[in-house]
């Protein structure tokens, strides 16, 4: 007699159709990381599975290939109800998660990160400086940490009244005397770095991340950016 398929804490981050009555779901899992399930039926009209974005559930699968099938999908929690500019939001950050996080590779404190996340944005107004955290800690686990506090090239402290230039691959550069747009005031990255997220810094550390995201999906855009446009 075969093992029952082991229920694993999930949210379902996106989901598009296949075939005539089945759904291919982008799934984050606490135990197994980012990957794609199907599940079939689930555009039937008894369908087996409900999929909604932003629930917390318990799924099980069955494959030995990348691609699983869905066994069960059991509620495990209620969901988080996200509407207006936080739903969109919402819908960026599941965005950055299956687009980035590699699959079949679990990250136990992001998932952990994002269900805080998501409970944080049923508040109203809500604090940006939690999805600052959030998208900074998610570079982080994808191996681009950043020191807010650092100057890379000597490992001086950022001082508050120095201009920076920021690179990816390599942090914080002291400008000198390149007074462009594109340096950072010194200030702003001590800001961030003490979790001090006024709103300068949130602009700062938005560009940050933005620069970051970009290199990483090597240009291709990020589809829901046009949300905020």
């Amino acid at each position: 007699m075969s093992r029952p398929a082991e229920l694993h804490a999930a949210y379902v981050l996106h989901t598009r159709k296949y075939r005539d009555t089945s759904l291919l779901v982008e799934v984050f899992s606490r135990d197994e990381g980012r990957y794609t399930l199907v599940a079939k039926g689930a555009r039937s009209k008894k369908p087996r599975f409900h999929l909604q974005l932003f629930s917390p559930v318990l799924v099980s699968s069955v494959g030995r290939g990348e691609l699983k099938t869905a066994t069960e999908v059991e509620a495990n929690g209620p969901g988080y109800l996200l509407a207006g500019r936080n739903l969109m939001i919402g819908m960026y950050v599941n965005e950055l998660l299956y687009r980035l996080v590699g699959k079949y590779d679990p990250t136990p404190h992001l998932f952990d990160r994002y269900s805080q996340l998501l409970s944080l944005l049923q508040s109203e107004p809500f604090d940006t400086g939690y999805l600052r955290a959030f998208e900074i800690s998610l570079l982080a686990e994808l191996g681009y940490g950043i020191s807010f506090d650092v100057e890379s090239t000597t490992g001086d402290t950022i001082m508050d009244d120095g201009r920076y230039c920021y690179f990816v691959e390599d942090g914080f550069h002291y400008a000198g005397e390149n007074q462009s747009a594109r340096t950072i005031e010194g200030r702003h990255l001590r800001a961030i770095a003490e979790g001090r997220i006024d709103a300068d810094a949130d602009r700062v550390a938005r560009g940050i991340v933005r620069q970051s995201v970009d290199q990483i999906l090597g240009g291709k855009p990020l589809h829901s950016r046009r949300l905020f446009a």
